[in-house]
């Protein structure tokens, strides 16, 4: 590939050179690494902006703006050299990819049948995760059940250990207050 045409797409612009005042023959790539190249005055009339602009304008990234040059979805040119090199957008370019997002996103026509299928299939669908979500609280309400049931008898446990507990120590203060014979020969 020559110096003074970067990428296919058109030459760049000298160093002191407006992108408005001398915008020289522009390209656009039909396969990667093909130009061809088209007069000013039959492809822009609108203009030329930034890739940051331009990727603003129809919300993507300037990294996707300039895929979009290398695959010759957009009209371009280079400006600078090098590490400097700006690149152009046409602004027509532009439009005709910003229309060709609005019909891919544009709303399928429904008709009424759909619609009704469509609604019966979500009224289906909440049904069975209504039942879900019902069986699950039943599960939790058993569980929270068993817990406090498991708690009570747990408490009753304790307090019934405590109660032996007090009732051992106070046998055994009740040895240690006799004396030593009187423990030996039981008296």
């Amino acid at each position: 590939m020559e110096e003074d045409q970067p990428h296919g797409h058109t030459r760049p612009l000298e160093a002191d050179a407006s992108p408005t005042k001398q915008l020289g023959p522009l390209g656009k790539v039909t396969e990667l690494g093909q130009a061809r190249t088209v007069d000013l005055g039959e492809s822009t009339t609108s203009g030329w902006v930034t890739t940051e602009v331009a990727a603003k304008s129809v919300r993507v990234s300037p990294r996707t703006i300039r895929r979009l040059i290398d695959r010759g979805e957009l009209v371009a040119r280079a400006e600078g050299e090098g590490v400097k090199r700006k690149w152009y957008v046409s602004v027509d370019s532009l439009h005709a990819l910003r229309m060709a997002q609005i019909e891919e996103e544009s709303p399928r026509v429904v008709r009424e049948g759909d619609l009704k299928d469509s609604l019966a299939d979500v009224l289906k669908d909440m049904t069975a995760r209504l039942e879900d979500r019902t069986a699950e609280a039943v599960e939790m309400r058993t569980r929270l059940e068993l817990t406090e049931q498991t708690q009570s008898t747990t408490e009753a446990e304790a307090a019934r250990l405590r109660e032996e507990n007090e009732r051992l120590r106070s046998e055994l203060e009740s040895e240690r207050s006799k004396g030593f014979w009187r423990r030996l020969f039981g008296g």
